[in-house]
């Protein structure tokens, strides 16, 4: 008779199952109308939206929806963040559009980057619900003004609009026969006004890694340190001239100096305020490049200077569809132009029909550059760890994948019970 309690086990609950869909879906349908929020890439706590903002119908699709907001981001002079949310009406909303901004500080925490987050969109759907069945609902607020909320004057800076970041990791793994330490340090400094661009940054990353076979252990250790120097000066909506000066120091690259100055120019093809959403830019300079070898190259070179053009442009756009970007880097060397290297870069995530959404991403490299490559053959180790680089014509990868959801578009209960982490330990969210 076990058969007969189990499935009336199952019944009870697929009832209480349906029972709760069935409750949901009336829940749904005293608010206002459908919304969806378009904010992948970067920091969205949709479960805090929809526990937030209970007004409308948050959705899975955008063809869903009454409503969909299409949220972007740049970073700001002071570090913090800049937020576009782009407000598109479709349905009984068609061509009725908004767009509202917000700043998110540098010092900001995520709860408090999630809250005017979420003031910015109960703002933005307010121009709705009052086109809505539900504006007798509907009740407007205005706090008065104090110090907190009232714009202050202007005040003076004492950094002079300057931003500094220090910060630093580490990790260690370690087994019986095996032991890795990775260290970087980075430190950096910045300074953005509307008319010139500055920004210095330098890092370092040390590895440690020694392996044991069959008693004996091999040692290695990997060095790297970076610097760079950009400096920009803007020439109105969609041209820019600058400077960018790079430093190295690469053991994997047997490079005891590479230095680069590059003066260049850029154009794009749009605007750059709307940089968030579309932008096409094309950038090309000349310069100098000096190189100092750890190990004479198999060009039977210790040192050497070399000038050198650089050719950059940059494709990206975000729609309601989706977004796509692409670009293609090229640097040669104007003393022997067979000396390139040539990359491409392409991107996408792009929703095809309801509920099927597909995204890619893949990139290739023509080298034909490789000036550091050491005289002495490389050992058999050093190869297999690749603690060395070896001479190759070509690099390349791809990801490609595909997301298919279907079933209830309503996307308003939020259950944090028993949520799982993946790795086996349980967490609050």
């Amino acid at each position: 008779m076990r058969w007969r309690t189990l499935l009336a086990s199952m019944v009870a609950v697929g009832s209480l199952c349906v029972g709760e869909k069935t409750a949901q879906a009336q829940g749904g349908a005293d608010r206002a109308f459908n919304v969806f929020l378009d904010c992948s890439g970067f920091y969205c706590d949709n479960e805090f939206f929809r526990t937030e903002i209970v007004s409308v119908n948050w959705v899975r699709f955008r063809n869903e929806a009454d409503i969909h907001i299409l949220a972007t981001t740049q970073p700001t002079g002071g570090g913090g963040t800049y937020y576009t949310f782009a407000f598109l009406g479709q349905r009984n909303f068609a061509g009725l559009a908004d767009t509202l901004t917000w700043i998110a500080p540098q010092a900001s925490t995520s709860d408090e980057t999630r809250r005017g987050i979420a003031r910015t969109l109960q703002l933005g759907l307010v121009r709705y619900l009052v086109r809505s069945g539900a504006s007798d609902r509907l009740t407007v607020t205005f706090a008065p003004a104090t110090s907190a909320n009232t714009p202050a004057a202007a005040t003076r800076d004492p950094w002079h609009a300057w931003v500094y970041s220090l910060g630093g990791h580490g990790n260690l793994f370690r087994e019986e026969s095996y032991k890795r330490i990775y260290l970087n340090g980075r430190v950096s400094a910045k300074r953005v006004t509307n008319s010139w661009k500055t920004v210095l940054s330098a890092n370092e990353n040390i590895s440690r890694t020694s392996y044991e076979f069959n008693g004996q252990t091999s040692k290695f250790v990997q060095r790297a340190y970076e610097a760079d120097v950009l400096q920009v000066k803007s020439l109105g909506d969609h041209w820019a001239a600058g400077a960018r000066g790079e430093f190295s120091s690469s053991t994997f690259l047997n490079e005891r100096v590479a230095a680069r100055l590059t003066p260049a120019v850029e154009y794009d093809v749009f605007p750059y305020a709307e940089s968030t959403r579309r932008q096409l830019r094309l950038q090309y300079g000349v310069g100098l490049s000096t190189f100092s070898y750890y190990d004479t190259t198999r060009f039977d070179k210790l040192h050497e200077t070399l000038p050198v053009q650089t050719f950059t442009t940059v494709f990206g756009q975000r729609q309601t569809w989706g977004s796509m970007n692409a670009g293609v880097e090229a640097v040669s060397y104007l003393s022997d132009l067979s000396r390139r290297r040539i990359s491409y870069s392409l991107g996408a995530d792009v929703r095809i029909v309801k509920g099927l959404s597909v995204n890619f991403s893949g990139g290739y490299e023509s080298i034909h550059d490789q000036f550091f490559i050491p005289k002495e053959t490389i050992s058999r180790d050093r190869a297999l760890l690749r603690q060395t680089q070896q001479t190759t014509r070509f690099s390349q990868f791809l990801f490609v994948g595909l997301n298919y959801s279907f079933g209830s578009v309503f996307n308003n209960v939020v259950n944090p019970r028993f949520s799982d982490s993946g790795n086996g330990f349980f967490f609050m969210n």
